[in-house]
């Protein structure tokens, strides 16, 4: 019988229990029968509008301000301009309702894919609906030729009408900050109390001219500044670049718009480019909104913001360049014939083009990619960190966010070895696909790694970009060299801090616990002894007797203490003989000893001589109860340096060694003395162990 509190785990669905899912399950399904009716709505709407739209294609009014429904109307003059390219007015309705079909499809798809997203069901729904409303964009006018569908209008049309609170909680469904749900407020209250309480306070239509542009202009800066605070205050990386899909898209509509109502006016044929812009703008934000909530792609948004700046300023400068040209020309030659004049200035453009656009991707490219392009100022803004640096455990980060800063890269962290793991030591931005990994070396030891993200997931580093960014990696492993000095420094002096005391105390414990107690006895019996010598004799001398073996045990307590400190044989023999007779101890053992060394040695410091003894000693007690060995050589020699080589004939070291304290001990003790050790396998058979250390 199982346990009533265990989990069943039959009865669970993605991690939580089987009632939990199908209730969002059912919720998931109640939105989706929701959206569905909306769309069914929508498209009913639509499909009753498009003869509308066509029949307002086809009506020629005389100016926009004189007799046009909508600025897609042509005028009287637009029309005989089209005829003159050779286009009737039916192929222009037809070119119009295909863009408007185009917007349908594009808004109506896209809010049918969020309804497949998991995560944030309501919030995702909501977008949808703004979706199938915009979409849909059924004419003002409707409701002059369907009064009967008042309430599906406005039911349809309603979500539509609050696309400014959709940009305020852009991307993650939250008001930042929280006052803008006021603005938010505000806006949906006047929309539902145009529709459903006309004449009232809150009808708009009743409101002053100045006072309805004061609250269209107030309400959207409140939308621009919302976005700002929540991108520079509020938001992840990832956010941001989330924010960056969405403005991007905003700031191409308006583009597109303002291109439509001045550009559009102008001329027929720029009339209908204009519209093919503006249906691209519109159909931009969908898409990059869906962009932004499924996170897909997000870090390309910094390619199509740079290829945009850079086409988008080539472009207005030929069009500006070419209009002012031919204009001053054809004033200078007095001529009403501008074919001449064009020439001339499709020349000069051709001899300008390219050098302009070498500048201006010079520009757009330090914008998007930093100084890539200019290595030396990179490293140069690396050298000023470096130095301005007072703080050590600064540096690292420092250097990251230069990096970052210098070459416009989202992700980028350091990775060092500390005592046997890798850790991240230092990063910058949200933790995601790192597309470089660098190996850090420092004379050529590895000491960790660089990594990277790339801007984009289309846009890996070029040739260019990678050869820069390993002469970076250079620069950074001599600093993560020097750092990692410092951080075992300072752990050296820890643990020198830790051992001094832990000695001091293990000293006062010995001769508190057992030196003081015993010398105290001593006093007490002798007291005793010389005042009952003269009564009782016989009781004197056992007295006597028990103070000779407490005496000599003290000594023997003294000795062990001492020894502790530094080893006897090491003051009494040297540091050869000392080893010679560790060696001794293991004569009975079956392995085989031997020593090899000069005849006498320098005079050592002392430091060098008990780190030698302890590491010989760990060694050979570890070859005699581990390594099966039959044979064990130890030599000696002595430069400038002390070389220390113990070898083994027996089975040798694991395939995944794992440092236990023996082997850590004699490590430290050889590290802390400022000398290295190694413990490595012979090809041969057996283990290896070499010690330097300086003297």
């Amino acid at each position: 019988m199982q346990d009533s509190h265990k989990l069943d785990y039959k009865n669970m669905v993605g991690g939580m229990p089987m009632s939990s899912a199908q209730g969002i399950k059912g919720i998931d399904w109640l939105f989706r029968i929701i959206w569905l009716v909306m769309a069914a709505c929508s498209i009913y709407l639509l499909s009753l509008d498009l003869p509308i739209r066509m029949d307002s294609y086809e009506t020629v009014c005389e100016s926009i301000n004189n007799g046009c429904l909508e600025t897609s109307q042509l005028t009287t003059r637009e029309t005989i301009e089209l005829e003159e390219i050779g286009l009737s007015l039916k192929a222009y309705t037809g070119f119009k309702i295909f863009l408007d079909l185009v917007v349908a499809v594009v808004f109506f798809g896209v809010s049918g894919l969020l309804l497949f997203r998991k995560e944030k069901i309501v919030f995702n729904l909501y977008v949808a609906l703004v979706f199938l409303s915009l979409g849909a964009k059924i004419s003002h006018y409707f409701l002059d030729y369907y009064p009967d569908l008042t309430v599906l209008y406005h039911l349809t049309s309603i979500f539509g009408g609050t696309y400014l609170i959709l940009f305020l909680v852009l991307p993650d469904g939250k008001f930042v900050p929280k006052w803008t749900v006021g603005a938010a407020l505000l806006w949906f209250t006047t929309g539902v109390g145009t529709i459903y309480l006309p004449g009232s306070f809150l009808d708009v239509e009743t409101w002053p001219n100045w006072l309805n542009l004061v609250c269209w202009i107030g309400l959207h800066l409140v939308l621009v500044c919302s976005q700002v605070y929540r991108y520079l205050k509020k938001s992840t990386q990832v956010q941001r670049q989330q924010i960056k899909w969405v403005i991007y898209s905003i700031v191409i509509f308006f583009v597109s718009l303002v291109c439509l109502n001045f550009i559009g006016q102008l001329g027929v044929v720029l009339k209908m480019i204009t519209e093919i812009l503006y249906t691209g703008g519109l159909i931009l934000i969908p898409i990059a909104i869906t962009f932004a909530i499924f996170k897909y792609k997000l870090w390309d948004i910094n390619v199509v913001i740079h290829r945009t700046v850079l086409y988008g300023l080539l472009s207005l400068f030929v069009i500006l360049f070419y209009v002012g040209v031919v204009g001053l020309i054809s004033r200078a030659l007095r001529t009403e014939d501008n074919v001449l004049a064009s020439i001339i200035t499709a020349g000069i453009i051709a001899v300008c083009f390219q050098p302009l656009k070498e500048k201006l991707q010079s520009i757009v490219n330090h914008m998007i990619y930093g100084d890539r392009d200019n290595p030396y100022s990179i490293l140069n803004r690396l050298n000023t960190v470096l130095e301005a640096a007072k703080n050590t455990e600064l540096v690292l980060p420092r250097v990251v966010k230069t990096i970052s800063q210098a070459l416009k890269i989202p992700y980028v962290a350091i990775h060092l070895q500390e005592r046997g793991t890798v850790q991240v030591i230092a990063s910058i931005g949200e933790p995601h696909e790192v597309g470089m990994e660098i190996p850090l070396f420092h004379q050529g030891q590895e000491l960790g790694k660089l990594s990277l993200a790339h801007r984009s997931s289309s846009e890996p580093f070029s040739q260019a970009e990678k050869k820069l960014l390993q002469d970076l990696a250079r620069q950074v492993g001599i600093v993560a060299n020097s750092i990692l000095l410092h951080k075992d420094l300072q752990w050296s002096r820890q643990q020198l801090v830790k051992a001094t005391e832990e000695e001091r105390r293990r000293l006062r414990r010995d001769l508190h616990d057992g030196l003081g107690p015993s010398l105290a006895s001593l006093a007490i019996k002798m007291d005793v002894a010389n005042s009952i010598m003269t009564n009782d004799s016989q009781k004197s001398k056992e007295l006597l007797a028990e103070m000779d073996t407490q005496i000599k045990q003290l000594l023997q307590d003294i000795r062990r203490i001492v020894y502790s400190l530094r080893p006897s044989t090491l003051d009494d023999l040297g540091l050869l003989s000392a080893i010679k007779e560790l060696i001794f101890h293991y004569k009975t053992s079956k392995i085989h000893f031997s020593m090899d060394g000069p005849e006498a040695l320098p005079s050592l410091p002392a430091a060098v001589e008990i780190a030698v003894y302890r590491i010989v000693q760990e060694a050979i007690t570890n070859v005699a109860r581990h390594s099966q060995a039959e044979n064990c050589s130890i030599s000696v020699e002595v430069d400038n340096k002390f070389h220390l080589h113990i070898t083994d004939d027996g089975r040798g070291l694991p395939e995944h060694l794992q440092y236990g304290i023996g082997i850590k001990s004699m490590k430290e003790r050889a590290e802390e003395l400022g000398g290295t050790f190694t413990i490595s396998p012979q090809a041969t058979g057996g283990t290896v162990i070499q010690a330097e250390l300086p003297i």
